[in-house]
């Protein structure tokens, strides 16, 4: 193992929950001497790619380590979309729905692309616009699989109405994403506009994390005959396909 090896092997060391250790911990964990460890330990913490807690002597990763792995995420993000447009665009061909592509970013959750069919639809968002976690499927979708934190800070204000169907209470909407989760489905029927209806299936990073969702947009009428007839299986398919690919990048 030459000593770039010996970096990577100590950094990764850390990974997935950054537990501290000790000098003499990692030494053992990855079967390298002690003192190559320290010395690798001491360059890797200069760079502020670990830091050493000067009670405990316990390292962990540092800032450094941190930026790298937000620049990861934020290219996984920027590419996520021209990466998702072919399946999205494949779902809508075999369905004959217009079929959205609605993404996680800060927080907030925007439809990112939209595949339209022929058929014309009476209210449907543009791109770029924000997403309403009571209302909308693939809000509803991405919001099921999220943090307890970043839950209880969307719900903690006013949520908007747009139709009669639109439900409000908060405790009613956590009791819609427990249930999404146990059937990796989301639904609005009405909730955004009254003769529109759409079936939602969450996206995920490859560290399990809800970044996007798949979305079939349709008349409420068409809606159950569409359930029936196997669209389900093909929405969570492309989901599954979008999932697989930003797991390889």
């Amino acid at each position: 193992m030459n000593s770039y090896e010996k970096v990577l092997k100590i950094l990764l060391a850390f990974t997935p929950d950054n537990q501290p250790m000790r000098t003499i911990e990692i030494s053992k964990k990855l079967g390298i001497n002690n003192a190559t460890v320290n010395r690798i330990l001491i360059t890797l913490k200069n760079e502020f790619f670990l830091v050493q807690d000067e009670k405990t002597r316990h390292y962990r990763l540092g800032p450094s380590a941190a930026l790298l792995g937000r620049s990861v995420k934020q290219s996984l993000k920027g590419r996520l979309t021209s990466m998702s447009k072919p399946f999205v665009d494949m779902l809508r061909d075999k369905v004959k729905e217009t079929v959205h592509l609605e993404v996680l970013q800060h927080n907030r959750i925007y439809l990112s692309y939209s595949a339209k069919a022929d058929r014309q639809l009476t209210v449907t968002p543009s791109v770029g616009d924000r997403m309403a976690i009571n209302a909308n499927a693939g809000a509803k979708a991405i919001m099921a699989f999220s943090s307890e934190k970043i839950v209880n800070h969307q719900l903690s204000g006013t949520l908007p109405i747009f139709t009669k169907e639109t439900i409000t209470d908060p405790e009613k909407i956590r009791n819609e994403y427990k249930q999404i989760r146990k059937t990796g489905f989301a639904f609005d029927r009405g909730e955004f506009d009254d003769d529109v209806s759409a079936v939602a299936a969450p996206v995920f990073n490859h560290e399990k994390q809800p970044v996007a969702a798949v979305v079939i947009i349709t008349p409420s009428f068409r809606m159950e005959g569409h359930i029936e007839s196997g669209v389900l299986e093909l929405l969570e398919d492309t989901a599954k396909e979008i999932t697989d690919r930003l797991a390889k990048l």
